[in-house]
């Protein structure tokens, strides 16, 4: 069966990624921080008997979660005679929201870390198994922050532009592979609700230090979130069936080209 790793995928667009993934035969590697999140996922996960899900809990920007992603990818390829289809960098910090300089060298390096460091660090680490697979993905998470400054965003939006950047790069130096950076759409998520708590404090501040910066088409599209089923099913089925004339390329949930892959299921 095809392997893919799901990052962040204990919750919100992560979690239903792994639930879309798993009404098709795969074997879904989910990692997340949380346990208790991630044991919640297995009960959900139970009723899919033709697919298998593995949990793996740790901060991705630690190298033992990483290795322990990369050893349960290793022991699957020798046991199962399984493949590494995907990997779906999902997890990422939203914060530090605010004033953009106002944030700490620490609060920097974390969110660069996570966002950023993490994600490169895994794809290198997975490489060696996707030089197997010539249909192999690698799913970005990116954000609209990445197409246009967003007051209040900066240190967030910055490591989106990055990642589109390295989606690119890596498109162009791995074409065997390919690399999507791919905007689900403001869905109804803990992190959606995380940025329009973000948005609605820096409308304050603004309003507080008499700056001329109009929050509210921000603030009116974060309180109208989509659900999460159309941009899920669609990263669903990049992960397993994406033609590699989408490497390196920057899609939303909305775009033309992503409109054969948001059927329930692709034969």
């Amino acid at each position: 069966m095809d392997i893919v790793i799901v990052t962040g995928a204990s919750k919100g667009i992560g979690k239903r990624v792994c639930l879309e993934l798993l009404k098709r035969p795969t074997i879904v590697i989910a990692a997340a921080r949380s346990l208790d999140l991630l044991l919640a996922l297995q009960q959900e996960a139970s009723q899919y008997e033709s697919s298998q899900l593995i949990t793996i809990s740790g901060d991705i920007t630690d190298a033992s979660t990483r290795q322990n992603i990369i050893e349960a990818v290793s022991t699957l390829l020798a046991n199962q005679g399984s493949k590494l289809q995907a990997l779906i960098n999902n997890a990422a910090l939203v914060s530090p929201t605010g004033p953009l300089l106002s944030h700490s060298d620490e609060e920097w390096l974390r969110q660069w870390q996570t966002n950023i460091q993490a994600p490169m660090s895994l794809i290198a680490q997975c490489m060696p198994f996707f030089s197997r697979n010539s249909r192999a993905v690698v799913l970005n998470v990116t954000s609209s922050t990445s197409q246009r400054p967003v007051p209040g965003f900066g240190p967030y939006g910055s490591t989106k532009v990055a990642l589109n950047y390295l989606t690119a790069a890596l498109a162009s130096e791995y074409p065997q592979i390919s690399f999507i950076a791919f905007y689900p759409g403001v869905v109804d998520t803990p992190m959606n609700k995380e940025a329009l708590d973000a948005a609605q404090k820096f409308h304050k501040h603004a309003q507080s230090e008499g700056l001329d910066i109009d929050m509210s088409g921000c603030v009116e599209m974060l309180q109208s979130p989509i659900s999460a089923d159309a941009p899920c099913a669609i990263m669903a089925n990049l992960a397993l069936y994406a033609d590699s004339s989408l490497s390196g390329k920057f899609y939303t949930y909305k775009d033309k080209e992503m409109e054969p892959y948001s059927q329930k299921f692709i034969n």
